[in-house]
Parts: C-alpha cells; structure tokens; sequence
C-alpha cells in the first residue's frame, strides 16, 4: 500500500482541497499519513491569492521534493502559472472544475508512483508549520473544515482566485449533511463551512441556499457549534441572519471589507459601498447578541490615495469597534488580472500605510480580547498542551486554560488576563 501525505498553502477552502484529495487516494487504496518524511507521495494544494502566497507555495514544493519522493501540485497557484513549479519529481495536474481537478490528482497518483522508486534513506521532508499543515481527516480533527461551494463568477479586479477556480459549484445538500454527520461521529466538536464565494452556495436539486443548509446542519445530534469560513457582505441577507441566530452557530462572521473607500472599492470592483457594508453588519448585530466580526483589508491598491487609506484606517481603529480581528494583506499585483495593469503605489508609501494598519489590528484584537475579562464564554478545546487547555470561543477568541480538558469538548470559562494572540483563563 502506497503512503500519502498532503498538506496545503492559504485558505480554509486549500485546507479542505487537500482533505478531499487524501480521502479520494484513500479510496483508491492509498494509506494517509501525517508524516512527509514516512510518505511515498506528496500532495501539495497551492495558494494564489498574493504573490506571498506563490512564493510559499513554490517554497514548500521543493522542500517536499527534496526527500526524492515524488510531488503533486494541485490549487490556485498550480493552476494559474504551472511553470513555477517546474523541477525533477513535481507534476503539476489541474482540472476544469473542483470535480475534474480531484480526479486529476488521483490520476495523476497512480502516474507519479509508476515512475518514482523513492530511495530507502531519502532525507525527511518537513513543511515548515508556517506554510503548511497535514490534511487530516475527520476522526483526527476537533475542527472539520467542510467546503461546500466552489468558484466565483465576482468581477474583483484584483483577485486571480476566481480565474483559478472557474465557474459557481456547490455540493448537494444531502452530501454536506452526510460529511457532517461522519466528522461527528469521529468526535469533531466544530463544523466551519467553506467555499469560495459561501455566500452564494445553492443545491439546485432541493433548492436549498446557504440558510436552509445552515438549518440541516444545526439539527444534527452532536454538533457542538457550527461556523463559516467567510461571507461577502451583501450575501448577509435577513433569511440568512435568522439562521445564524440559532444558538449552535458561533457568533462570529468574518466579512471582507477591502476598503473603506467607495471609489477605491469601486475600482477593485467590489459592489457595495462602505454605507452599505455598515448597514449589513448592524442588521447582522441587532439580531444577534455579542456578534464579534472580523475582516480583510488591501492596503496599497494602485488608486488608494492618502484619505482613502485614511478611511480605511479609521474603520479599523479599536476606538471604532467595528471589527474584533483585521487580516491586512499588502497590495498584490496578480498577472491576467484588470488591476494587475495600474501604475503600483511607491513601495516605501505601501509599507508606512502596511505599519500604521497592522498597528492598528493588533489594537483592535486586544481591545476585543479584553472585553472578554472577567465574562463567561463556551469554549470548544482543540488539544491539551503545556498544562493548559487550548481552543476558541464563539467569538473566535483564543483561549488558554488552566486545566486538563478533552479535545473537542465544549467547556464553559472564564478569562482573567490578555495572554498571547488571546486571553488566559480558567475552566468553570
């Protein structure tokens, strides 16, 4: 039996590309392993959302190929430009689809190992925790990454994501449920739902969008909390906040808001306004209590200008309390993209603005962890390490608890102190 280990570069939805791709060559009579240096084969799922995300994407290939062993690329970053993976012992393989792109990887499996002999003392193969995680599968997870939605047919004149995905899919209702009901059983304690553009998932068959799903799964026997990858703003509609208020959904969205600009929004071709992204969040929050939001920014758009990154920044301040987490991504140039032909900013004007935004991130992180001082939360554990229990909040607030906890369980806590990237506290 051939041994498989698979990792991934970027997003939720690469994590669950690789998951998918090592049960697929688990059904095909492959052995999954979590250690590269014991696989025969390495699967490799790319990340091409910045030229960052390439970079360690390109890295992390040769260092798998390095043990001799033979290498598939798969993903955003493979499929869009796959000749930067060019080197003896990698194949790129992609696919039309998410369905095309999967049978890809299997045949391109069974190739790989018919014409690699590893040799018995190749070096171990390591992926730097930085760039890339083992695809576990269920039973291995207290977190079950599902994806259910695929593609993007948006117009963001920045993004190359879409071009690598394709056209809009989604999974069958009956299908996500069944998954759902299998990572339970192996004892999953969260479900996060994933997809390229979740917000517009749909099983055409029993007509059910994205609320009507997020209503099957919530009814599931032993699900602990049930919560999603990412949402775009105007995807937040009044059917889909009923169904977030059930109470196993966390509370938490996160909802990219790119800039705080309308006409640099406008240019990146987002179609809202930054009026119209409040509205949705505050509707969002009437209806559900202690709602914690957390976002995307671009700094360094090619027509971001000093009072539109001025704008964007008071909206990320902690004194503005709009958002409890902020990822901010320096502006990438993507080849094929309408954005990617813009004269860029000076680099030296993009790194004072990446400074003063990280800045205030970080400030609006902390102001949302202690907050939570001294307040009760559900916390689900994800391992037991170093004395103290690990796991996030609702909120998405990581926790740190003294005491010995099982992984996957749902505990009630308290937090005493900021501790690290959250808060330390106490079981109750």
């Amino acid at each position: 039996m051939t041994r498989v280990y698979a990792t991934f570069v970027g997003c939720k939805v690469s994590q669950a590309d690789s998951r998918v791709a090592l049960r697929a060559l688990q059904a095909a009579g492959h052995e999954p392993v979590d250690d590269p240096a014991q696989a025969d084969l390495h699967v490799l799922m790319t990340c091409a959302v910045t030229a960052e995300a390439e970079r360690k994407s390109r890295r992390l290939a040769r260092r798998l190929a390095a043990s001799g062993r033979p290498v598939l690329v798969a993903g955003c970053a493979g499929a869009l430009r796959a000749g930067q993976f060019e080197g003896e012992g990698v194949t790129v393989v992609s696919g039309d689809d998410a369905q095309a792109a999967l049978q890809a990887v299997v045949a391109g499996a069974e190739q790989a190992l018919a014409g690699s002999a590893p040799p018995a003392s190749a070096p171990p193969a390591s992926a730097p925790p930085e760039v890339g995680q083992a695809a576990a599968a269920p039973s291995r997870r207290t977190r079950f990454t599902l994806k259910v939605q695929d593609g993007c047919a948006s117009s963001c004149t920045y993004c190359a994501v879409r071009l690598a995905r394709g056209r809009p899919w989604s999974s069958s209702a009956a299908a996500a449920v069944a998954e759902v009901a299998e990572a339970l059983a192996a004892g999953c304690g969260e479900v996060v739902l994933s997809g390229v553009n979740l917000g517009r998932y749909r099983d055409d068959e029993a007509g059910d969008e994205l609320a009507e799903l997020i209503a099957r799964l919530t009814s599931l026997p032993g699900l602990a909390r049930l919560r999603l990858s990412s949402i775009e703003p105007l995807d937040i509609t009044p059917a889909l906040i009923e169904a977030l208020a059930h109470p196993k959904v966390a509370r938490h969205l996160h909802v990219p808001l790119q800039s705080a600009d309308d006409d640099v929004l406008a240019a990146m071709g987002r179609p809202y306004t930054f009026a119209q992204f409040r509205d949705r969040l505050a509707a969002a929050r009437e209806r559900l209590d202690d709602l914690a939001v957390t976002t995307d920014i671009i700094v360094g758009f090619p027509t971001e200008g000093d009072e539109a990154f001025a704008r964007t920044l008071a909206a990320i301040t902690p004194s503005d309390g709009l958002f409890t987490r902020v990822h901010v991504f320096r502006y990438s140039s993507r080849p094929g993209t309408a954005a990617g032909d813009l004269q860029p900013l000076s680099p030296v004007v993009v790194k004072e603005r990446m400074a003063r935004a990280l800045t205030s991130a970080e400030g609006a992180r902390r102001a949302a962890a202690a907050a939570w001082l001294g307040r009760s939360a559900t916390v689900i554990v994800e391992e037991y390490r170093d004395g103290l229990s690990r796991g996030y909040s609702s909120q998405y607030v990581r926790y740190y608890l003294e005491g010995e906890s099982a992984p996957g369980a749902l505990v009630s806590a308290v937090a005493d102190e900021l501790h690290a990237d959250g808060v330390k506290g106490r079981l109750l």
